[in-house]
């Protein structure tokens, strides 16, 4: 998703500048947001940490927000969700989107299929596997499900918003496994 301006997960969102006290003046911030958006921009856009919180006046409704905005202060959530399980998944989603993909597909078939490219910090790009059939939904998805096994503290949630019936059964299962 990076460089490419229509496909960034901020550029769905204008720039505004935040409701919240800050210590930059105002004009200073209108100036800021004339400029051009550095290469890492969607990751610090998107890094967080964020919370959930209630949306007054909408039951069950749960809005997405950094770990230092709140409705309260007037901030806009990034996301609002009818459900708090589905605003807890967002919250732990927006990260991990941000950040480079974890994996690639080739647009062309080799012989065993279409190669998937892990990317492996120091080594760099890395021919993992390959896909029968060209689906670069599954590259992104792995790249979501080894972002949330490599954060404990995003595992940790995704079982929380699973709730507690799934949490006593993962219970269960880890007990059997291990």
């Amino acid at each position: 998703m990076r460089g490419c301006p229509k496909c960034s997960p901020s550029s769905t969102l204008p720039p505004t500048p935040p409701a919240s006290p800050s210590i930059f003046s105002p004009e200073f911030l209108t100036r800021l947001h004339e400029r051009d958006e550095a290469p890492t921009a969607s990751e610090a856009d998107l890094a967080g940490p964020w919370h959930t919180e209630p949306v007054p006046g909408r039951p069950g409704s749960s809005a997405v927000l950094r770990a230092w905005e709140s409705l309260t202060a007037g901030d806009p959530p990034r996301a609002e969700l009818d459900q708090e399980e589905l605003a807890q998944l967002c919250a732990l989603a927006l990260p991990l989107l941000g950040r480079e993909p974890l994996f690639h597909l080739h647009t062309e078939a080799g012989p065993r299929g279409y190669p998937l490219v892990a990317v492996d910090g120091e080594r760099g790009p890395i021919e993992c596997g390959a896909l029968a059939l060209y689906e670069p939904e599954l590259a992104g998805a792995l790249h979501l499900l080894q972002g949330l096994a490599r954060s404990p503290v995003a595992l940790a949630g995704l079982i929380e918003a699973a709730g507690p019936g799934a949490l006593a059964q993962v219970g269960r299962i880890l007990a059997a496994r291990l």
